[in-house]
């Protein structure tokens, strides 16, 4: 068994705190380990620095270092390697529930959106805070850990915001937009100016910052702002065609009352005066969607159609104005005026049968307006058209009298 002397014991101690162990229990463990070895399995012939250095490097993989930050991380972090393993199967569990949920959503099979939202909840609120802590704790740097706080949060924003459109949540546009534009305009330009003043950083900063502009104005690119000149274009011929049928059947209906007047008919006015009433709500509806959409005064909304739409996808004003409104110029006031035009259309007895309004089958909340504006159209072409047969009817009647 070796012996060591006094010289070689303060060698060896030197020799590791030079190499970074500064804890005084850590050295005089490592010490005490190494010593031990070194008597072992030393023999007296050998070279001792040779045998030192084989011997010091069974400690480490890739300097002695190591021992000491593990060490202070277990004593100062207590949660590190906890952290870590959690922050490693979050990892993988995100990017599957992730995966999955897309794939289920663009086959349309259930289970789609609890799987997205599982993924995005726990990409928010567990694998990124998390590897804010642990970047927190690497970089000792004020302004490095500023920065990268910051892009950590806009992008737990900009998740939740994809999170918020997925499920169709309130605020969506504001979260996901919002933190694009700020990680665009703010971040970005923080990260390469604050980084590009080490020179060794130089190079991979320049890339890094290239990727991310490249992915922002990629995403942008992607950003569904306004819809396609061509879908725009064939709404808007629809819209047009419906609004040329209500003007067409209005004349024709109006013609053949004229023609009808005379005859003094109960149910001919009272099937033209519910007529009107719907028809004048429906018209009401549809002025006052544009105007508060637009945000102009209903006077000059009335002369205006939905190719006139600042915002053709607008939602918001459908559910402040539309959906949750209790009044006549509500979806529950025209459903209301609706169905007692159905229930009164069973009292009129005509050869020509009259067809119902099926408001239960339109789609009219949570919608866009020209969504809403085009259905509006759409019912009035049935109520005019219910008219115009109930009017034919009657003049067929008459006609056939006078005949007789």
């Amino acid at each position: 068994m070796y012996n060591l002397t006094d010289e070689q014991i303060d060698f060896i101690s030197n020799d590791i705190t030079k190499r970074g162990i500064e804890t005084e229990d850590v050295r005089d463990n490592i010490l005490d380990h190494v010593c031990c070895i070194i008597e072992n399995d030393f023999s007296e012939d050998g070279d001792f620095n040779s045998f030192y250095v084989d011997t010091i490097a069974r400690f480490y993989t890739k300097e002695l270092r190591e021992i000491e930050v593990e060490t202070h991380d277990l004593i100062t972090f207590k949660y590190y390697y906890a952290m870590k393993r959690t922050m490693k199967i979050t990892a993988g569990l995100t990017s599957a529930l992730i995966i999955a949920g897309g794939f289920f959503k663009f086959q349309h099979w259930p289970g789609a959106a609890v799987l997205l939202f599982s993924g995005i909840i726990l990409f928010s609120l567990v694998f990124l805070p998390l590897n804010i802590v642990m970047k927190y704790r690497d970089d000792k740097a004020k302004e490095n850990r500023l920065l990268m706080i910051l892009g950590f949060i806009l992008v737990i924003t900009g998740s939740i915001g994809v999170l918020f459109k997925v499920m169709h949540f309130p605020y969506a546009n504001i979260l996901f937009y919002g933190s694009f534009l700020a990680f665009f305009v703010f971040f970005i330009p923080a990260y390469f100016f604050t980084k590009i003043r080490v020179p060794e950083n130089k190079f991979n900063v320049i890339i890094q910052t290239t990727c991310m502009i490249a992915g922002c104005g990629m995403l942008f690119a992607l950003f569904n702002l306004k819809g396609s000149k061509h879908i725009e274009d064939s709404v808007y011929s629809m819209d047009n065609f419906q609004v040329e049928n209500v003007i067409n059947l209005e004349i024709q209906n109006n013609l053949i009352f004229q023609n009808l007047a005379v005859a003094n008919d109960p149910d001919l006015k009272e099937f033209r005066s519910i007529t009107e009433q719907l028809n004048a709500q429906i018209n009401s509806i549809h002025t006052n969607l544009i105007a508060q959409s637009n945000q102009i005064s209903v006077d000059k909304a009335r002369k205006l159609t939905s190719k006139d739409l600042q915002n053709p996808n607008d939602s918001k004003v459908i559910a402040a104005h539309f959906e949750k409104p209790l009044d006549e110029l509500s979806y529950t006031g025209l459903v209301k005026s609706v169905e007692a035009y159905n229930a009164q259309l069973s009292s009129f007895k005509t050869p020509n049968a009259l067809r119902l309004i099926p408001i239960d089958k339109l789609q009219m909340t949570n919608t866009i307006i020209s969504v809403v504006l085009h259905q509006l159209k759409d019912i009035q072409v049935q109520l005019l058209s219910n008219e115009n047969s109930f009017l034919n009817a009657k003049e067929n009647t008459l006609a056939h009298v006078d005949r007789e």
